[in-house]
């Protein structure tokens, strides 16, 4: 338990990280940037098919498997929906669309803020989940958030320093969004482990969920912002994993 809330918590704050980066050194090269996403997107789709579904299905049958990756994924995006929903009623335009005021800008920040609070819960469920098949599972998902989180915080500070906020204002709402990663581990290990079917509904949600970040968010992001660079880091990702696989006890 104490290894969990650890790296959970080191994973979390590598959303402060991102914000850190933002504030005080501005932005990395999208190329740098796009290699980090393909990274963690590589990372994360092996951890599902490798660890999350055989571990799903030694626990459980294909039925519940299937149930968990669903509610998982259909979780993260009735999330990503209300986002972009929210967003359009607001008139909110990104950054390089649009020329917002004050005002626009602190709205983007805020429901940038809420998207990764959200989307922080689940990561940290899985995060929990894996714990309890393996270790080093959890190590794995553990940095893949990580890599994933840094240009969310990223994200998350920009339009928010645009909007005239503080920065130790700006970096106490990272550390409060990074919290969520926490949770959502215990949450993991607490009620998503407590009995086989449980265990397989947990593995499967993991899955789904992380399936979904991965195919609607981290890899669609790399390849925009640099195609070469994110399949660069989407091949790192493979020896990533063998040394993980074989250096993590």
């Amino acid at each position: 338990m104490t290894d969990l809330l650890l790296i959970s918590t080191v994973t979390g704050l590598t959303t402060v990280v991102g914000a850190v980066i933002m504030l005080f050194s501005g932005k990395p090269g999208r190329k740098l940037l796009a290699f980090y996403l393909g990274l963690s997107a590589g990372i994360m789709t092996l951890v599902i098919f490798i660890d999350l579904l055989p571990a799903s299905l030694r626990d459980g049958d294909v039925y519940g498997t299937f149930l968990g990756s669903a509610i998982g994924a259909v979780f993260l995006m009735a999330v990503h929906l209300i986002v972009v929903k929210v967003s359009r009623e607001k008139r909110w335009a990104p950054p390089d669309e649009a020329n917002p005021g004050d005002e626009e800008w602190r709205r983007a920040g805020w429901l940038m803020a809420i998207a990764l609070a959200f989307h922080h819960i689940p990561e940290g469920t899985a995060i929990g989940a894996g714990f309890h098949t393996h270790r080093h599972v959890g190590i794995l998902i553990a940095l893949s958030m990580s890599l994933h989180n840094i240009p969310e915080g990223i994200g998350l500070a920009a339009p928010l320093l645009m909007s005239g906020m503080g920065r130790w204002r700006i970096l106490r709402l990272s550390f409060l969004i990074s919290l969520c990663i926490p949770a959502g581990a215990l949450i993991g290990e607490w009620y998503l482990t407590s009995t086989p079917q449980a265990i397989t509904f947990g593995m499967a949600f993991a899955a789904g969920s992380m399936g979904y970040i991965v195919w609607k968010e981290i890899a669609p992001s790399g390849l925009r912002m640099h195609t070469l660079s994110a399949q660069a880091g989407m091949l790192a990702s493979l020896l990533a994993m063998f040394l993980l696989h074989h250096v993590v006890p």
